[in-house]
C-alpha cells in the first residue's frame, strides 16, 4: 500500500487476482477507471489532471501508449505560480493531488527498461502463505462471524489509539518548543502535560488489552488453518494449471465463490473437528469438479488428487 500511494514513480501493479484493482478502488471513490481502448480516456485523464481526481487504467498490456510519457516522467512547468503538465499538444493545469494508477491482469508481464524507469513496478501476485491468511479470514467470517466483527474492530481501535499517543507527543514537543522563560512557572503548560500524561496511560492500558485480546482471537482463529491452508493449496494447483496451457486461466474472485458455496453446503456438525473435516472435504470435491469442467480430456488425468 504505501509503495503504491507515496513512491517517488506512478505504480503500475502486476495483479493477476485483481487485488490492487479491489484495494484501490475501495480507497479512493471518487475513482475515474479506464482502458487505454477506451475512446475518451485523455479526456477524462485530463479533466482527472485538472480537478486532483485519482485515475485508473485496467487491463495494462505490455506497452503503454506515448501520450501519458509526459505524466509518468512528471514533467511539470511551473508558469505564473501554477504548474503546468503537457497532455497531447496541449499544456493543462496539474493538480498536485492528481493520482495516477496502472494496474495490469497479467500474471508475468514483460515490460522494457524505459518502462521499468518510468514506473514504480509492483508484484501484487498471491503468496500461498498470504492467500491462507485471505482465507482463512473467509472462513472465520462465516464460522465465527462474532469473532471476526470484534476482529475488524479491535484493528481500528488499535489504530486510533496510536494515531492519539502520536497527536499527544507531538503536542508536547510543540508545546515545549513554544514555551518560553522558566517551565516551572508556566502552570498552563504543567496541566496540559498532567492532562496529557493522564491520557498517555490511559490510551497504553487500552493498547496493552488490545493485544491480550488480539491474542485471545488469533487462538480461537487457529483451529480453523487446516481450511484456509487446504484452501490455499488448491487455488496454486488450479492455477499451476497454465503452464500446461494458456487456456487454463483462473480468478481468485471465481475461486473465492467456490470457496464460498463449499463452506454453506459442508454438513454441519457440533464437533469442531468433524466440521472442518467436513469443510475440507467439501471444498476439495468442489474444486475438482470445477477445475476438470474447463480442462480438456487429455489432462484430466493430470489434475487427479
Amino acid at each position: 500500500g504505501i509503495l503504491t500511494t507515496r513512491a517517488s514513480r506512478w505504480p503500475l501493479c502486476i495483479d493477476p487476482q485483481m487485488q490492487a484493482i479491489q484495494w484501490i478502488k475501495n480507497k479512493d471513490p471518487k475513482l475515474i477507471s479506464m482502458t487505454f481502448n477506451d475512446d475518451n480516456f485523455s479526456r477524462m485523464l485530463e479533466v482527472c489532471i485538472k480537478g486532483g481526481q485519482p485515475f485508473l487504467f485496467e487491463s495494462v498490456d505490455t506497452e503503454l501508449d506515448p501520450l501519458i510519457d509526459p505524466i509518468l516522467e512528471k514533467n511539470i512547468v511551473r508558469k505564473a505560480g501554477q504548474n503546468f503538465i503537457r497532455l497531447a499538444d496541449n499544456e493543462i493545469p496539474y493538480d498536485k493531488n492528481f493520482q495516477l494508477y496502472l494496474c495490469s491482469k497479467l500474471s508475468n508481464p514483460s515490460y522494457t527498461p524505459e518502462i521499468m524507469s518510468k514506473t514504480m513496478v509492483i508484484n501484487y501476485n498471491v503468496t500461498m502463505t498470504g492467500l491462507r491468511d485471505q482465507l482463512l479470514t473467509v472462513v472465520v467470517g462465516y464460522e465465527r462471524p462474532e469473532k471476526e466483527e470484534q476482529r475488524k474492530q479491535l484493528i481500528i481501535t488499535q489504530s486510533e489509539n496510536r494515531k492519539t499517543l502520536k497527536g499527544l507527543e507531538d503536542e508536547l514537543l510543540m508545546r515545549l518548543a513554544e514555551a518560553k522563560g522558566s517551565l516551572l512557572d508556566n502552570e498552563e503548560l504543567i496541566q496540559t502535560l498532567k492532562d496529557a500524561k493522564q491520557k498517555s496511560i490511559e490510551i497504553q492500558e487500552a493498547l496493552e488489552e488490545g493485544e491480550l485480546t488480539k491474542q485471545e482471537l488469533e487462538a480461537a482463529m487457529q483451529a480453523y488453518i487446516p481450511v484456509a491452508w487446504r484452501g490455499s493449496i488448491l487455488f496454486f494447483s488450479m492455477t499451476g494449471l497454465s503452464s500446461i496451457s494458456e487456456m487454463y486461466e483462473y480468478s481468485l474472485g471465481s475461486y473465492l465463490q467456490v470457496f464460498n458455496q463449499s463452506l454453506k453446503e459442508a454438513r454441519s456438525d457440533a464437533i469442531l473437528e468433524n466440521r472442518i473435516r467436513n469443510i475440507i472435504d467439501k471444498l476439495t470435491h468442489n474444486v475438482f469438479n470445477y477445475t476438470t469442467l474447463g480442462i480438456f480430456e487429455v489432462h484430466k488425468l493430470m489434475y487427479s488428487f
